[in-house]
């Protein structure tokens, strides 16, 4: 963790800009969802990126696709795919 530094907000246009650090150890291209608490506090968390791959997730290695379509089928009493649509 970093030391504690204090930085100041300034203007840019419609913008308000706070800096982070260089020794922050955040890399490039990163983005965030902000937000600020009743008491003032900001907030930013990560987002994951775009490019996670959910199917790198070695819990799903045995999940059996097929069977769980022909139970959702068996649940819903037909096939979606069979039915011709209805309507424009």
């Amino acid at each position: 963790m970093m030391s504690e530094k204090i930085v100041k907000s300034r203007h840019a246009g419609d913008t308000v800009i706070l800096t982070v650090p260089k020794n922050s150890d955040i890399p490039d291209d990163t983005e965030f969802r902000v937000h600020q608490d009743a008491d003032g506090t900001i907030v930013y968390r990560p987002l994951k990126k775009a490019t996670d791959d959910l199917w790198s997730d070695p819990k799903l290695d045995d999940y059996d696709y097929p069977e769980i379509l022909s139970q959702e089928f068996q649940d819903l009493g037909y096939n979606p795919r069979e039915v011709p649509p209805v309507g424009k």
